[in-house]
């Protein structure tokens, strides 16, 4: 969880204004040697972030940062057998399906192929018999 840490203060120092290095940090930790992890940290110019995680690899946590543009960003995220899901408004997303494709789509699911069905195989006699 220390390489999720380390990206996400990579992340929130590239995004820092120049006016930040008066900034303050608040953190802190928790970790009881057995998996079971939390931390949290925020920095007065607007970045923090926040993690737990328990002694089965579960994690889920939030990060948060103002961009360049003066736009809050926030993250929040989950990490577990099935890999890591981020959510959040500032993330990109894939265009939208087009309408032909989901047609086509409805069609296939409402229609599904008609395996052939084996014809029984008849015995052939020979001719001259």
């Amino acid at each position: 969880m220390l390489q999720v840490f380390l990206v996400m203060l990579l992340i929130a120092v590239s995004c820092a204004h120049d006016d930040d290095a008066h900034a303050h940090a608040q953190e802190s930790k928790k970790d009881d040697g057995h998996g079971n992890f939390a931390y949290k940290f925020d920095i007065t110019n607007g970045i923090g972030a926040e993690e737990a995680g328990d002694e089965h690899n579960n994690v889920h946590g939030q990060f948060h940062f103002v961009s360049k543009e003066g736009l809050p960003i926030e993250v929040s995220y989950t990490a577990d057998e099935n890999g890591y899901h981020p959510h959040g408004d500032s993330l990109p997303t894939p265009p939208p399906t087009p309408e032909a494709i989901l047609k086509a789509l409805a069609y296939i699911e409402a229609h599904p192929r008609k395996e052939p069905q084996s014809q029984p195989q008849r015995p052939s006699h020979g001719q001259g018999h």
